[in-house]
């Protein structure tokens, strides 16, 4: 896709260890989740990434039981495709992203608060950028490490965005940073550039759109980010049990393309 990431999340149900835990076998979430993954890879998806987004209220750190789980479904889904596979653990469980991606053969960890502080649902919410360190050298591992910038579903204490790339990007050693607003991926696309502008992110860094992305806006995060990430808008309804959608990941993936073209 000429470099562009276009970037799938498998949305789990509760895993084991979730406070809502329902009962499902992880050998059942893991095989749905392959063949979730399929269908992104046969969209054109470049990448899948696994999250354990259902589990309520969702802990900043997770337990044994769910990173246990979590490998379980990300050797799946490795098993069955061959795009690249990331993972995103917990509210801002960093080292749990990298020992499961290193176990399972991913490239890539999504990190939420790499640096600095954040306030969210479960409290302070620290950078763990030394914890991600000490782990990817305890493995020996070399997966990437995509840090948000004020991610979407925390409040940072700086709201200056070219400090937080800044101290993700030399403080953290993240690889790639992720840009998220609410209001939308034009503005999304327009902090991307403003920090282009200023250096705060050389042209060598990717920079990806981390959601709001959806077939009306394609086009526009295709012409100004390295690539987006896409959940909610590829599922087939809202409940734990929801997938991915066929026709809407075909039709996204197709899209991509043609803004590529």
């Amino acid at each position: 896709m000429s470099g562009f990431r276009l970037v799938g999340v498998l949305h789990l149900p509760p895993l084991p260890g979730a406070a809502n835990y329902e009962g499902r076998p992880v050998a059942e979430i893991a095989s749905a989740a392959a063949d979730d993954a399929r269908i992104l890879e046969a969209a054109g998806f470049t990448d899948v990434m696994i999250q354990d987004a259902s589990d309520e209220p969702q802990p900043t750190l997770v337990g044994a039981a769910t990173v246990a789980a979590l490998a379980v479904v990300g050797a799946a889904v490795r098993a069955a495709t061959t795009i690249g596979l990331g993972v995103v653990v917990g509210h801002n469980d960093g080292p749990s992203g990298v020992a499961i991606a290193h176990a399972v053969g991913a490239s890539f960890v999504r990190v939420k608060v790499l640096t600095g502080v954040s306030i969210g649902p479960t409290g302070w919410m620290e950078g763990c950028s030394l914890e991600v360190a000490h782990t990817k050298r305890l493995l020996g591992s070399d997966v990437e490490i995509w840090a948000d910038l004020h991610e979407a579903t925390s409040l940072a204490l700086s709201g200056d965005l070219a400090w937080a790339a800044a101290q993700a990007l030399d403080f953290g050693g993240a690889d790639a940073v992720i840009v998220t607003r609410d209001s939308g991926v034009a503005d999304a696309v327009a902090d991307i550039a403003a920090l282009r502008a200023s250096g705060a992110v050389g042209a060598d860094v990717p920079v990806y759109i981390g959601g709001r992305v959806n077939g009306s806006n394609l086009a526009t995060a295709v012409g100004g980010s390295d690539g987006a990430i896409l959940g909610s808008v590829l599922k087939d309804g809202d409940g734990y049990d929801a997938r991915i959608d066929p026709t809407t990941a075909t039709s996204l993936g197709d899209d991509a393309r043609g803004h590529l073209a």
